[in-house]
């Protein structure tokens, strides 16, 4: 888990992306090559993403993640527990980031994962390199010589070997004897025209994951998406980049395409965003809790929809034939599935409604969440809302609807205005059980002490991690562009996915991935985060 979460310091997130097959087959889970942030800040492309990275905010961000992930993998890859490993292992972090780089991970030892590294580095940084594993190492490794290139090899016990050779412009690096020939396959290419491996045309970001093998190391056995192999290309152009997946599946997975069903009645604009799911169950594992439920909105057509004003106005609806019938049955049953986990999550309870035939999500702050019976043209919905619904609202535009009707193959679209959706996540993200809440050794009591004398609900550690990572979100003043993302089913083994986007990402990614990277936990409501903005998009009101 930690060299993929090191793959997600390298690009800001964990992208499962393309690179070229190399020897040792299946034993490689991850391969990646990444041009290297010297070589992006030179591309006009990545203008307003370079002024965004170039705040005081980003910088402690970085900063702050690397030092973690420094001590992190010091401890994992087994170093001298006695040296300073943020001091010795943080410059080479730094190089990464801003170095061309390819790398392949995985092998066959289960208790460990070998890898080979090739950054180009210059000549100092190259010395700098080996002089940390000399240290962490505890001195100088036996000579070595492959494919003419000369270096250093430490042997540890259980072939957990290190070593390091330096190849005209290039550090190669790795531990382990599994890949072997994956290094000797570097350095042959190397040798051959100064590149470890052939890039894409256009590329600046690029590998290939395979989530089955990578589950061997990381812990992936509660992941809500089915395992599959990854190929992702990132490219950029006129200032916007392209993610390019390929989601090949190991058998055929039975999703059939059903024609769509939107609720157009129900929604309403101006939107930041728009969801639209089909028959997402066959691509997800199973979810204990959903299974025992008589409407499963991940079996059916789930449609997901906010509009601009506020954070609360946030709303879902699934196709159901005969939602009255149906939310009656789930009178009794979401209670008694649901109300345990809530309990236990965040001390909170669905209550029946019978008035209102309403399911109401008790004790959240700022909301009281319903799920009720809702009727549209195309057809019956529950309807899920944060926040009440607003009569009047003019309805988005018909080109919303043109980018799914009639599209057979489409298994998800997304649309969204990342910089007011990253605003409304933020929120969202702390009322919402989306991100783990603080462990056991983060919380405090909480008693009924006067609000002087009560005792912070998060460790020091937590409270930096969340304060860090905080205002690096709140710095990120994105400009108010859509990132679509599009997946196809292709083939019954196969999806493809396709997203445009300014910054990659979308507003949850990022709250979610920062959060992950920097360690932070939930933090405080910030009651702050309900801003209002003038947008455009396809959800914004017509012009009269």
């Amino acid at each position: 888990m930690f060299l993929a979460a090191f793959l997600a310091s390298l690009a800001s997130a964990l992208f499962p992306f393309k690179a070229d097959a190399l020897g040792s087959g299946d034993a490689v889970a991850i391969q990646y090559y990444f041009a290297g942030s010297d070589d992006l800040v030179r591309d006009t492309n990545f203008h307003q993403a370079k002024e965004i990275f170039a705040t005081p905010p980003a910088w402690h961000f970085q900063d702050f993640v690397l030092d973690r992930l420094a001590v992190v993998y010091w401890k994992a890859l087994q170093f001298d527990p006695g040296s300073n490993a943020a001091a010795l292992l943080r410059p080479l972090l730094d190089d990464l980031l801003e170095a061309e780089s390819v790398g392949s991970f995985g092998g066959h030892d289960t208790n460990r994962m070998d890898f080979v590294l090739a950054a180009r580095l210059d000549a100092k940084r190259a010395a700098a390199w080996q002089n940390t594993l000399e240290t962490a190492l505890h001195g100088k490794g036996e000579p070595l010589t492959e494919e003419g290139f000369s270096g250093q090899r430490w042997n540890r016990p259980g072939n957990n070997s290190f070593w390091i050779l330096r190849a005209r412009d290039w550090t190669v690096t790795g531990r382990g004897e599994d890949l072997l020939p994956v290094r000797a396959e570097y350095l042959q290419n190397i040798k051959k025209d100064n590149r470890p491996a052939a890039v894409m045309k256009d590329s600046w970001l690029n590998a290939k994951v395979d989530w089955p093998l990578l589950a061997t190391w990381a812990p992936l056995s509660h992941c809500p998406l089915k395992l599959a192999r990854t190929i992702v290309n990132v490219t950029a152009s006129h200032g916007k980049m392209r993610a390019t997946a390929s989601v090949s599946y190991p058998a055929a997975v039975p999703w059939e395409s059903q024609p769509w069903r939107i609720p157009k009645g129900l929604v309403g604009s101006p939107l930041s965003s728009f969801t639209a799911a089909r028959d997402l169950g066959p691509y997800l594992n199973s979810n204990e809790a959903l299974s025992r439920l008589s409407s499963n909105p991940l079996a059916s057509q789930l449609f997901c929809w906010a509009l601009r004003v506020m954070p609360l106005q946030s709303y879902a609806a699934w196709t159901v034939t005969d939602a009255t019938n149906v939310m009656r049955k789930l009178e009794s049953q979401a209670p008694s599935v649901l109300n345990p986990i809530l309990e236990a999550r965040n001390h909170t309870q669905l209550s029946w409604l019978p008035k209102k035939d309403q399911l109401s999500w008790m004790h959240m702050p700022l909301t009281n969440p319903t799920l009720e019976p809702a009727h549209d043209k195309s057809g019956d919905f529950l309807l899920a809302s944060l926040f009440p619904t607003q009569p009047g609202l003019e309805p988005p535009p018909d080109q919303l609807w043109s980018q799914i009707e009639g599209r057979d193959d489409l298994v998800y679209y997304d649309w969204e205005l990342t910089g007011r959706r990253l605003l409304q996540w933020r929120l969202l993200s702390e009322l919402l059980p989306v991100l783990p809440p603080p462990t056991l050794e983060d919380s405090a009591p909480r008693q009924k002490t006067p609000q002087k004398d009560r005792p912070s609900p998060l460790s020091k550690q937590s409270q930096v991690a969340l304060i860090v990572t905080e205002a690096w979100l709140a710095s990120l003043d994105l400009p108010p562009a859509n990132t679509v993302t599009e997946v196809t089913r292709k083939s019954p083994t196969e999806l493809t996915v396709v997203r445009n986007s300014q910054f990659l990402f979308t507003g949850l990614e990022l709250v979610l991935l920062s959060h992950w990277l920097a360690d932070a936990p939930v933090g405080p409501l910030d009651y702050n985060l309900l801003p209002r903005a003038k947008m455009t998009g396809p959800g914004a009101p017509r012009p009269h």
